[in-house]
């Protein structure tokens, strides 16, 4: 029988990151877990790290050579043998109590998917300046059992964020789900030229009919120099470790975006792609989850001045992606390109819908410079003892996406 929990680690040459995303795993209390390492055919750095470690329910499995990043979590999860399997990135960590807060869950009812919204912490190394050793804490609380299919229905629709969505990147899938996927499309991170976290959403969703959305983080979600998230998400940042992403994917953007859109670094496209390339795989034929590419290219216009630094190259993806559709822009809707104040914000805040309350701390001034130091404040202000106080799940998750 094997343990209740596999943590997958996979990783790819970050052995400064890693060590510390290792030590806020390791460190949970329970021997009823394991910790796989995916190496992605690192140098002998990682072995090293995980030498030194020395855990008994630590396994490191090295591949012999660079594999796309779909391929090496496929691989990495065929390795796990835990009941509940989560995926964990080399540059983020586990909350002390992660696994305290899983167990009560799961005495509570028997779930096919724990979910949550992790924290945030930006790597002194962080390809965003003003963002540099930055916490972001997300202080809900409450836990929710959430409808599979309204979730996804929303996602179609515009009305969730993929933020938002249960993915395994932070959340625990039961095998049951991962077994099911494999079965029906041979693999659980298809399509494997997709973003593999919204990926593992849309699957889950598709396959579970309900999941526990968790307020309170189990997990911290890091930003490293070499994060392509976040070189995905600051376009005019990311091009160097995008290029990097690129050529070990072994694809360029012809073959990551959609055919039904237009080659390209924006956000909004890349995610669009994921959404169109999973429908073909799990629903071709249902009517009710489909993509309207007017509002993708609403929200791409509404985007603009996300990132004023990179306002041209987006101007061009719209006006290309019009032309494509056959639409015929407005001088009038296209707003103008604005400036940004970057700088460090910290302290204290609400995000726009009034529903996740914020604190931002400066690591610099906390003394922290790591995703282990990270997890220790996060024990400070936001215990874990306080999920464990929390009452049961709640069956409505009214305004909480």
């Amino acid at each position: 029988m094997g343990p209740r929990f596999s943590i997958l680690v996979p990783t790819r040459d970050r052995p400064a990151t890693l060590r510390h995303t290792l030590a806020t795993v390791v460190a949970q209390p329970g021997e009823d877990y394991e910790v796989v390492v995916a190496d992605n055919c690192s140098g002998p750095e990682t072995a090293a790290i995980v030498r030194e470690l020395d855990a008994p329910n630590l396994r490191h499995v090295r591949s012999g050579e660079i594999l796309p990043m779909a391929e090496n979590w496929e691989r990495g999860l065929s390795l796990c043998t835990g009941e509940y399997v989560t995926v964990l990135g080399d540059d983020d960590g586990l909350v002390v109590g992660a696994l305290a807060m899983a167990r009560k869950l799961l005495s509570l009812t028997q779930p096919e998917i724990i979910s949550w919204h992790p924290h945030v912490y930006w790597w002194p190394d962080a390809i965003v300046p003003w963002l540099r050793n930055l916490l972001i804490m997300h202080m809900g609380s409450g836990t929710f059992d959430c409808d599979s299919r309204e979730v996804l229905r929303d996602f179609y629709r515009s009305d969730v964020s993929y933020g938002m969505l249960p993915q395994i990147y932070a959340g625990f899938f039961h095998r049951s789900v991962i077994e099911e996927a494999r079965q029906r499309f041979d693999a659980f991170f298809v399509p494997p030229d997709a973003a593999p976290d919204i990926v593992s959403s849309i699957v889950g969703l598709h396959i579970t009919q309900r999941y526990l959305y968790s307020m309170h983080p189990f997990s911290v979600r890091g930003n490293s120099g070499k994060s392509n998230g976040t070189a995905q998400w600051m376009r005019s940042l990311g091009t160097q470790q995008r290029e990097v992403y690129f050529r070990e994917e072994r694809i360029g953007p012809e073959r990551m975006i959609h055919k039904s859109l237009i080659p390209s670094a924006n956000l909004q496209l890349i995610v669009a792609s994921a959404m169109l390339k999973c429908k073909e795989v799990f629903f071709p034929d249902d009517d009710s989850l489909t993509v309207d590419l007017g509002k993708v290219l609403e929200q791409m216009i509404r985007d603009l001045n996300r990132e004023p630094e990179a306002y041209e190259e987006n101007l061009r993806d719209v006006k290309a992606f019009a032309a494509k559709l056959g639409v015929k822009l407005d001088a009038a809707d296209i707003p103008a390109r604005t400036t940004a104040e970057r700088k460090m914000a910290w302290g204290p805040s609400i995000s726009a819908k009034k529903m996740i309350s914020q604190l931002g701390v400066n690591c610099d001034l906390a003394r922290a410079f790591n995703i282990a130091d990270a997890a220790r404040i996060i024990e400070a202000i936001l215990p874990a003892e306080s999920f464990l106080e929390q009452p049961g799940v709640r069956s409505d998750m009214g305004e909480a996406l």
